[in-house]
């Protein structure tokens, strides 16, 4: 049984986040209600009387619990609030369970009550480790809480061994229900040493036009989007000087940290990386040195694809960016955060990006972009565009990853759902996932606008009001350099 349940969670960190509600119900609730057998053979093992109405009714709330996630699903709120998980995942609801068992003088309803609070109990046990965490003490606090998966496999060892182990109790004895109330306290405690703050946290960019040349339009999407962003992107030919001081300090005094996307048009990537433009590039390098903050550098996007004149090169592309950061870092441009972005291996396959990545060392941010332009091109689901390419790119480095360009289009399906599905039920399972920034643009391809209509703006401001994307630029910036897969 303790196989099970291990073997799940090997398949559950498998798939999270490159799945849908489908794959996650298949791996992730049979771990649950395994999780709650072994609790339950445990205490039998110990000599615990155990009725069947308690047994059936810990099992079934071991897994009806998620049932609550339903609301979400539907974009509807009243079950979350601005938190990541619902109300009823917290303690709160075993005390429910547990007050109904001990106020209640028919000893069926009794029965049913003690077993739904344990099997509930053992499903937060789960969920600590292997979720985005609880809202444990809600409504105490609405802080969201996490434990080490360490410490929930720990506590499954100590009930496997329990229930292999010879009755402790004399033959015969039998402690009714305060057996199952103290395997619930032990559990907790076990898992007392929790992260006392989100498990991690998401920061919010965006491309804005005009913004790193008028600040004041920043504001205006900040107010719009209900939150503050924590990056703002632009881009800037290779002919262009990239890194102008006061176009950085607007960015940066409302708020944000630069990102600039660097387009090497009209070059080619041999000539960069023999040299040819080095004395474009120790200025550039020099300028970020002076300038002295940090700041984000996005070299040739999307270099898997066929559509811009660096893509398709993966040598050469490779090349040049290690000689651009070498020249970089002699110039002592030490705050220059490198963020290497492919697009999506979409097309069935046909645009891998694994043979273009430079190199642990040479990268600080990997990434995606990810547009659902709809219209003329078919309407797909935020996780059918990315869950395969974030688990290449999540198995490819340890790197933190940014979705780099992010949006949908209005035409051939629901935007706000769309924008909803990604923020509240993919993302979260996304775990190397620290930065999104959403392309904000009114495009030929699809109206790519956070605004594009009333409900999509809706769904996006309600989304974001969650824990998880509460970052601020010391945050983002504050991000570990490697997260381990």
């Amino acid at each position: 049984m303790a196989g099970v349940v291990l073997g799940l969670d090997l398949l559950w960190g498998l798939v999270e986040g490159s799945t849908g509600r489908l794959a996650y119900g298949l791996v992730d609730e049979p771990a649950h209600l395994a999780t709650c057998a072994v609790a339950l053979l445990a205490l039998l093992a110990l000599g615990s009387q155990l009725p069947a109405r308690f047994v059936a009714a810990a099992l079934i709330a071991s897994v009806a619990i998620d049932l609550d996630h339903i609301p979400g699903y539907l974009g509807w709120d009243w079950m979350a609030g601005s938190l990541a998980r619902p109300y009823s995942h917290s303690l709160l609801l075993v005390a429910v369970f547990a007050g109904l068992a001990l106020l209640s003088r028919n000893r069926k309803l009794r029965l049913a009550s003690l077993g739904l609070a344990f099997g509930v109990s053992m499903h937060l046990l789960r969920d600590l480790a292997t979720g985005p965490g609880v809202p444990l003490a809600w409504p105490v606090s609405s802080e969201i809480v996490s434990t080490p998966y360490a410490v929930f496999a720990g506590s499954l060892a100590l009930m496997i061994g329990a229930a292999a182990t010879p009755r402790l109790l004399a033959p015969g004895r039998r402690l009714g229900p305060a057996i199952p109330f103290a395997a619930l306290l032990l559990a907790f405690a076990a898992a007392l040493p929790i992260h006392s703050a989100v498990a991690r946290t998401v920061s919010i960019g965006a491309y804005i036009p005009g913004g790193d040349q008028n600040p004041a339009l920043i504001d205006d999407f900040d107010a719009q989007m209900g939150h503050e962003t924590a990056m703002v992107l632009s881009y800037k030919e290779w002919s262009q000087e990239p890194f102008e001081h006061d176009q950085l300090e607007g960015i940066w005094d409302h708020g944000a940290v630069p990102l600039i996307t660097w387009e090497p048009w009209d070059v080619s990537l041999p000539s960069i990386a023999r040299g040819s433009y080095d004395g474009y590039l120790w200025d550039s390098a020099r300028a970020a040195a002076e300038w002295d903050k940090p700041l984000m550098v996005r070299f040739g996007q999307e270099m898997n694809g066929d559509w811009f004149p660096w893509g398709g090169h993966p040598a050469a592309y490779k090349a040049a960016w290690r000689h651009i950061v070498r020249i970089f870092n002699r110039a002592g441009a030490d705050k220059v955060r490198w963020v290497w972005t492919p697009y999506v291996n979409s097309r069935n396959g046909q645009l891998p990006f694994t043979s273009y990545y430079p190199g642990e060392k040479w990268v600080d941010w990997a990434g995606l972009d990810v547009i659902n332009w709809g219209n003329a091109f078919p309407w797909r689901t935020f996780i059918e565009i990315t869950g395969d390419s974030y688990r290449q790119l999540r198995d490819l480095t340890a790197k933190p990853i940014i979705l780099a360009e992010t949006g949908s289009g209005e035409q051939g399906g629901s935007k706000a759902r769309w924008v909803s599905a990604m923020l509240r039920q993919n993302i979260p399972h996304m775990k190397q996932v620290r930065a999104v920034a959403f392309w904000s643009k009114q495009d030929p391809r699809g109206d790519l606008r956070i605004d594009s209509s009333s409900a999509a703006l809706e769904a996006l401001r309600g989304a974001l009001g969650r824990p998880l994307y509460g970052a601020s630029r010391r945050a983002l910036l504050r991000t570990p350099a490697r997260l381990g897969h």
